[in-house]
């Protein structure tokens, strides 16, 4: 596999909405599949299986603490991609809006 391809596949991690908002939730910080789940809003079972696909693509790393296990972020540079991606795209929402008034604007 060529680094384009690694890219794509990690990238196919993204393309859902939930392990996008794990994430987020994770951030800097660890957070049992508990608390993931809660906020998320949906039951540990579909947060298990987010992160399972976040696991074995390396997006996540998990360690156990007695019966429970806690997941962070593997590598700071995706979250720190992810932030980037994200002030981009609202970036292009704002010149979107501010387009899209022009053109009411001027009656086009």
């Amino acid at each position: 596999m060529d680094i384009f391809e690694l890219h794509a596949d990690l990238c196919a991690v993204f393309s859902d909405a939930k392990r996008l908002r794990i994430m987020w939730f994770l951030g800097d910080e660890e957070r049992s599949v508990g608390e993931i789940a809660e906020s998320l809003g949906v039951t540990m079972q579909i947060a298990s299986q987010h992160l399972r696909v976040m696991r074995y693509k390396g997006v996540v790393d998990f360690r156990k603490d007695g019966r429970e296990v806690l997941y962070r972020v593997s590598n700071p540079r995706f979250l720190e991609a992810s932030r980037l991606i994200r002030q981009g795209l609202l970036e292009q929402i704002d010149k979107l809006r501010t387009y899209q008034d022009i053109e009411i604007g001027t009656g086009t």
